[in-house]
């Protein structure tokens, strides 16, 4: 069904980015030390990493610059939707399901990830998932589970957030089915949308990652 919208709450999902047996590095920054305790990252990798998550494609030097693996089975266990520092990164059959549709300003961007002597670079491609679309198409009345995460007054924008979606719970416009396959919405954090395109895609290429999909109603 491709004239469906449908929501996914993967952005919350604990598992992805846990003790993945790799770690980063920044443009103008050494490279993170080989241990699971992820350590703080520079404010501009921070502030660049807020902006991106409500939906704003990034410039490449804004990135992760490489990741290098310092356990190989834990990297070995690693699905095709990962993290690159705070990025979430793609490979294998969910990057090549990516490639075949409208992802908005941003796209895929290839990235090298080396073996744990820093030089000899991986088998790949890994690419950086760059979001890169925004829409305002939620209708916040008629949403289901919605908690008031930031408010104007406060913040100078209203936020909203969601948890445990069952399909129906989040309400949008027809004005969705336009425009980028996968985009973010303004007024809902960490919850990717996607086109029923998309959706039906990921699903027929039998991808294991747990994206926590609740269809959207069109109202």
């Amino acid at each position: 069904m491709t004239q469906e919208v449908w929501v996914s709450s993967v952005m919350t999902e604990g598992v992805i980015g846990d003790k993945q047996g790799i770690r980063e590095k920044y443009y103008g920054e050494d490279w993170a030390p080989p241990t699971i305790i992820l350590g703080v990252a520079p404010n501009h990798v921070r502030s660049a990493m807020h902006r991106h998550y409500d939906g704003h494609a990034l410039k490449r030097e804004e990135f992760t610059e490489a990741m290098y693996v310092f356990d190989e089975k834990r990297w070995a266990r690693q699905k095709d939707l990962f993290m690159a520092g705070p990025f979430y990164a793609v490979r294998g059959k969910l990057a090549e399901v990516l490639k075949q549709f409208d992802l908005g300003e941003g796209g895929l961007i290839e990235f090298p990830i080396y073996q744990a002597d820093k030089v000899t670079p991986l088998p790949g491609p890994f690419y950086l998932l760059n979001f890169g679309c925004i829409k305002d198409s939620v209708v916040i009345e008629q949403c289901q589970q919605l908690t008031h995460d930031f408010k104007k007054q406060i913040d100078g924008y209203d936020k909203w957030g969601a948890f445990n979606l069952a399909d129906g719970d989040i309400a949008v416009t027809a004005a969705a089915l336009e425009g980028p396959d996968l985009w973010f919405e303004s007024k809902l954090r960490k919850k990717i949308f996607m086109s029923g395109r998309l959706h039906d895609a990921i699903l027929a290429a039998k991808i294991k990652v747990n994206f926590q999909f609740a269809r959207a109603r069109i109202v």
